[in-house]
């Protein structure tokens, strides 16, 4: 199989018919992360034509355990772009929020690989704002409208699903990057909260008679280039390789638990980290009303989830980075005990824990 490399980028934008030739001797290639899961290059096509970004499925990600996942995610990812891009282009709900999804532009299903379009020039990793302690509440307001929106549009229930969102019923990825590697290992290390994390797992794999959204499944500050800033701000989201229709509580939660590490991470902003959660929330709550079902019953599982999640960020197979110091991982791990205790049950009780560091 064609193993995408930043040396054979720009050839194999040309041979696949992407640019032209002369376009390619024009180009350049840069590797950028990726994160642990796929091969991403940026290719630049000069001032005037803006860039493309490549990316590929890895059958093997960068961890230190093992872990597997089956490559043909790419082809989902394609398609949750696909979908939420065509609500953007809904003059309903495009023109009411300011944000956006990258266009793919070519997918090569043989060598799991798509390419689309690049994010802004003057765009920023939200990730990094948030860990050097540039925090726009402004642009928390904008996430979660648009997972509002995301959520409201796909919102399913029973066992007819529209025709654009059944190639998202599958499970089987969501398990192998989720569930698995966050909630079961995290049981494995933690056996007397097995029962508990193995409760919240099932709760993320809801049955074909729950409720059901198209669920991102990475909804997380890296996957976020930020232009602008305060009212102007504007958001692009990226990375759906785990995209999938189901629990839309796993969104809310994973974003809500990645304000609670950085607060952890570093609490003389916990105050800010806290107000940037819950104007995410309530920015959410506002536009999905009250398809939800009873507030406050969505925010106690909500938090629950968040619990799960913030374990697995310690001792599951994708621990957080930026977390070295004992202190900061004990408490972490506190904290989430007493979450899935239910001692704390509000995004109000926890953030009193974060801003009192109890």
């Amino acid at each position: 199989m064609f193993a995408l490399s930043e040396g054979n980028a720009v050839q194999y934008l040309v041979n696949q018919g992407v640019i032209s030739p002369d376009n390619g001797r024009r180009a350049r290639a840069e590797l950028l992360g990726g994160g642990i899961s796929n091969i991403v290059i940026s290719v630049s096509l000069g001032a005037d034509c803006g860039g493309l970004v490549l990316k590929q499925s890895l059958p093997k990600l960068r961890v230190q355990e093992d872990w597997f996942a089956d490559q043909s995610r790419i082809h989902r990812e394609r398609a949750g772009l696909d979908f939420v891009r065509g609500l953007v282009s809904d003059s309903a709900v495009g023109q009411q929020f300011s944000w956006a999804v990258p266009e793919v532009v070519h997918e090569d299903q043989d060598n799991f690989v798509f390419v689309m379009t690049a994010a802004p020039a003057d765009g920023t990793n939200w990730k990094e704002q948030l860990l050097a302690g540039h925090i726009d509440v402004s642009v928390a307001e904008r996430v979660g409208e648009m997972l509002g929106a995301i959520h409201q549009q796909s919102r399913v229930v029973g066992s007819r699903v529209p025709e654009n969102l059944d190639e998202f019923e599958d499970l089987d990825c969501f398990v192998q990057l989720r569930i698995d590697p966050y909630h079961r290992a995290t049981a494995a290390a933690h056996p007397d909260l097995a029962e508990v994390i193995e409760h919240e797992a099932q709760r993320m794999l809801p049955s074909v008679q729950e409720g059901r959204a198209l669920v991102h499944g990475d909804f997380s500050p890296k996957n976020i280039i930020v232009s602008g800033v305060g009212d102007d701000a504007q958001v692009l989201l990226l990375d759906f390789e785990v995209v999938h229709l189901g629990n839309p509580i796993f969104d809310l939660a994973f974003m809500l638990n990645h304000f609670t590490l950085k607060a952890i991470y570093n609490p003389a902003l916990a105050d800010r980290y806290c107000e940037a959660g819950g104007s995410f929330w309530f920015a959410y709550l506002d536009v999905v009303g009250t398809s939800t079902g009873h507030r406050g019953s969505l925010e106690r599982d909500t938090v629950r989830q968040l619990g799960a999640l913030l374990l697995a960020r310690i001792d599951g197979k994708s621990p957080a980075e930026y977390l070295t110091e004992d202190g900061q991982k004990h408490y972490a791990r506190d904290l989430a005990r007493r979450i899935l205790s239910s001692e704390i049950a509000s995004l109000n009780e926890l953030h009193l824990r974060l801003l009192g560091r109890t």
